[in-house]
This record gives structure tokens, sequence and C-alpha cells, in this order.
């Protein structure tokens, strides 16, 4: 269930879901460095809508709505 309390980002990709675009898979994953000592990784979700022929580009940062998201609906990942 989402709630208001969940990420924003994470908002954006469900209500653009919500608005009929669909997840292009793999979702892409690159590592990013935010301090010295603190890894992190970006998702990269290309997103399209084929009867209007559109594409878009959504990045989010994890967080664990994101991450539960991407194993419930068994979304394949890629690293580059």
């Amino acid at each position: 269930m989402i709630t208001q309390n969940d990420n924003p980002r994470f908002l954006q990709l469900i209500k653009a879901l919500d608005a009929g675009w669909e997840i292009d898979q793999p979702v892409l994953i690159r590592s990013t460095w935010r301090t010295a000592s603190e890894a992190s990784g970006t998702y990269h979700f290309v997103l399209r809508r084929k009867a209007q022929d559109q594409t878009t580009l959504l990045s989010l940062p994890p967080s664990p709505e994101l991450l539960a998201f991407l194993a419930n609906h068994k979304i394949s990942i890629t690293t580059f």
C-alpha cells in the first residue's frame, strides 16, 4: 500500500505507472558516491508509453519502498 509518507521520488514512479507509463526492463543501477565513506547507487527507469510513442527516464535513489517494489514485481536489474 502506497502512503503519503513514502519517498517522494518513489511516489513519482508510482504516479507515472498509474498514468499509463510502463517500465522498459531491465532497470539500470549505477554506482554513485555520496561521501568518501558512503557508497550508493541510483536506479534508472526507462519508462515508455507505446501508444503515444513517448519515452522518459526517471532516476531514483534506493529506498525501502523502491527495493520492495522491485522485488515484488520481479523487475530485472542490470548494473552499469
